[in-house]
């Protein structure tokens, strides 16, 4: 157990904290620079901390149900969700994005509210979350997809008419693509919605308070001294 020393931002670590994400590049995955910009920045904070730390990347649903049970100490790049937060103490966010439907370029599509989007067919990752509101929006005519480039590439070949997600995460993976997406896509303005990225702890921890605790400490340290700009520096993020 890692027990906390309140107030002075240190740990004393007896064991290794195991932190977990989904493949969900560029904010976590394999191949990516330190796993990406949530693992890398969370590892970074908890070192700071005092922790020490395992990472891994898994399937999104190994990670709900291993945060759940305690099998898995720390989940990263969630966004804040109500249904997590019933098994997950959450940290205070250390990055923000906005989640932004996607059209092919030139197409006469608006947004101006959910219901505007009635007559279309919205490509959407199968369990992502985007926003409350347009999550629960039975209403709208949605197709799952696995990833969120697959979703790019119907939205370009037109077998649906928009998708969304992350604005970083949209143009990471356009970026990956050898299929010119860049050149045949463009965003919907305005935007869903902004989210903001947060690491949390199972409650099944008895000491999950204190690790955020420690881990929001170490943020704002990190956030003083430069350090935390330095690091997400290094993977591009604008």
């Amino acid at each position: 157990m890692a027990i906390s020393v309140f107030g002075s931002g240190v740990a004393i670590a007896e064991e290794r904290l195991l932190v977990v994400a989904d493949e969900w590049p560029p904010f976590s995955g394999e191949g990516l620079p330190g796993l990406g910009i949530s693992l890398d920045v969370t590892r970074a904070v908890l070192e700071r901390a005092g922790y020490e730390v395992e990472t891994a990347i898994l399937p999104w649903s190994r990670v709900v149900s291993g945060a759940k049970s305690g099998e898995y100490d720390v989940v990263t790049s969630l966004f804040l969700d109500p249904e997590m937060q019933k098994s997950v103490f959450y940290s205070e966010p250390f990055f923000e994005t906005q989640v932004q439907f996607v059209r092919q370029k030139g197409r006469d599509i608006t947004y101006d509210g959910l219901d505007s989007l009635q007559p279309y067919v919205i490509a959407v990752g199968a369990g992502f979350l985007y926003e409350t509101e347009f999550d629960n929006a039975d209403h709208l005519k949605k197709f799952e997809v696995t990833t969120t480039l697959q979703g790019l590439k119907m939205v370009a070949a037109g077998r649906v008419d928009l998708t969304l997600d992350s604005s970083h995460v949209v143009r990471h993976s356009m970026l990956l693509s050898d299929d010119a997406l860049q050149d045949q896509l463009e965003f919907l303005q305005p935007a869903l919605t902004k989210q903001q990225i947060h690491m949390a702890v199972s409650r099944s921890r008895p000491d999950h308070a204190g690790i955020v605790a420690d881990f929001n400490a170490a943020l704002t340290d990190m956030r003083a001294d430069g350090s935390l700009d330095a690091l997400l520096e290094k993977h591009n993020t604008d």
